[in-house]
C-alpha cells in the first residue's frame, strides 16, 4: 500500500481519534477509495511532553519517538502529522529524523489566526508549551502578539487537560468562562489537542486539531467539505 499520510499519535489517544475523525468527515469523498490512505501510530507510551521539557529530559522523548519515524521512513510515507502542540518544541529535531514532510501545526494555526485579522492570540496550552515560548517563536513570523492566562487560570487549563486524559469529560464551565474572557480582545487558540475533544465552537476560537486536519486534506490534494 502507498500511504499518503502518517500520524504519530497517542498524545493522547482520544485527541488522535478526534483528528482522524475530522479528516474523514471533512474530506470530499463519494466512496471509500476517495479518502486518504493513512497509517496511525498510536504511541500512547511516549513520555509526557511537559514532564520531559520541565525536567530537561528532551533526549528521553526523542529516543522514544525515533522508532516511529523509522517505521514511517521504511514505508516511504511522504507526509507526517504530529497532533500534539507541546511536541512541536522538538520540531527541528524530529524533522531531521523524518524523510517525509512534517506539517507544523503551530505555524499553520498562527497563519489561520492572521488570516482572521487579529493582532492578539490567547494561547490555552500545557505548561510545557507555555514555558518554552513555542507560540511566541512562530507568532513573530506572523506579526502577532501572544497573550497567556494568569498563573491561576493556567492551573485551571492544566487541570482540564489532564482531566480529559483521565476521564474523557467534555464539560468544563471554568474553561468556558476563560474563553468568554479572552475572546473579548483576542483569538483564543486551543493549543492542546486534549482541548480539541471538547467540541468548543466559537467564532473567535481556533482549534489546532482542526487546523491540522485542514492542512492534511489540502496537502494530500483533496477538497474539504
Amino acid at each position: 500500500m502507498n500511504y499518503e499520510l502518517g500520524i504519530i499519535g497517542g498524545m493522547g489517544p482520544l485527541a488522535t481519534s478526534v483528528l482522524f475523525d475530522y479528516i474523514v468527515r471533512h474530506t470530499a469523498a463519494d466512496k471509500d477509495q476517495d479518502h486518504i490512505n493513512a497509517i496511525i501510530l498510536n504511541h500512547a507510551t511516549l513520555p509526557d511532553r511537559t514532564d520531559v521539557i520541565l525536567h530537561g529530559k528532551d533526549q528521553v522523548f526523542l529516543d522514544a519517538v525515533k522508532g516511529d519515524f523509522q517505521i514511517l521512513n521504511n514505508l516511504n510515507v511522504p507526509l507526517i502529522a504530529f497532533p500534539c502542540n507541546t511536541s512541536h518544541y522538538f520540531f527541528d529535531a524530529m524533522a531531521s529524523m523524518a524523510q517525509g514532510k512534517i506539517i507544523n501545526m503551530v505555524d499553520e494555526t498562527l497563519a489561520r489566526c492572521k488570516q482572521m485579522g487579529t493582532k492578539n492570540v490567547a494561547v490555552f496550552a500545557t505548561q510545557g508549551t507555555r514555558s518554552t515560548k513555542l507560540y511566541e517563536r512562530y507568532a513573530a513570523l506572523h506579526d502577532l502578539k501572544v497573550i497567556y492566562p494568569t498563573e491561576e487560570e493556567q492551573n485551571t487549563i492544566t487541570d482540564v487537560i489532564y482531566d480529559v486524559k483521565k476521564t474523557g469529560a467534555t464539560q468544563f464551565p471554568t474553561l468556558d468562562s476563560l474563553i468568554d474572557k479572552y475572546t473579548q480582545d483576542a483569538i483564543v487558540i486551543l493549543a492542546c489537542t486534549e482541548l480539541s475533544t471538547l467540541g468548543i465552537t466559537h467564532k473567535n476560537v481556533v482549534d489546532t486539531t482542526q487546523v491540522l486536519g485542514d492542512a492534511i486534506i489540502k496537502t494530500c490534494g483533496r477538497k474539504r467539505v
